[in-house]
Parts: structure tokens; C-alpha cells; sequence
């Protein structure tokens, strides 16, 4: 039965080779800016997203409900005195 070695071969290297194997805290710098660069970005279109669902909801409602979005053509037209007005 082979015994366990109680060092492991990262315990037995010098500071300089073990700092060789890992990334540099320069590496994790950049990785995490642009991650916070990414997230802030998703943010701002799940804002933007959200915004649209709600107007989308809005407009669905008053279609449901018979209402049509109201339109000022007296703005554009000539007042002819004859109609009827309900």
C-alpha cells in the first residue's frame, strides 16, 4: 500500500515558479471591468425592455378595453357647422 505524501507538488515550488503558474492580479482586473462594463450594459437594455412591455401592456389594454388612442384632427380640418355631435 503506497503511502500519501503529506506535500504537494505546489508545496514544494519556489514563490517565483508558483506565481508563474497563476494569472497575473492585472488579468482579473480587466476580466472584472469588463464584466461590470457587460452587466451595467445588460442592465440598461432590460431597463429599456421593460419600458417597451410595459407601453406594449398599456396599448393592449386599451385595445381590449375598445379605447383607441386619441388623435386631435379638429387641428387639421375645417369646422362645417352641419354634423351631428354625439
Amino acid at each position: 500500500m503506497k503511502t500519501r505524501r503529506s506535500r504537494t507538488k505546489l508545496d514544494k515550488m519556489s514563490p517565483e515558479a508558483l506565481d508563474a503558474c497563476f494569472p497575473s492580479a492585472r488579468y482579473f482586473q480587466v476580466h472584472f471591468e469588463y464584466l461590470h462594463e457587460t452587466i451595467s450594459e445588460l442592465k440598461q437594455q432590460v431597463t429599456q425592455a421593460n419600458q417597451q412591455i410595459a407601453e406594449l401592456q398599456q396599448q393592449l389594454q386599451a385595445h381590449s378595453l375598445g379605447e383607441m388612442p386619441t388623435v386631435n384632427y379638429a387641428a387639421d380640418t375645417k369646422s362645417t357647422g352641419n354634423l351631428r355631435q354625439s
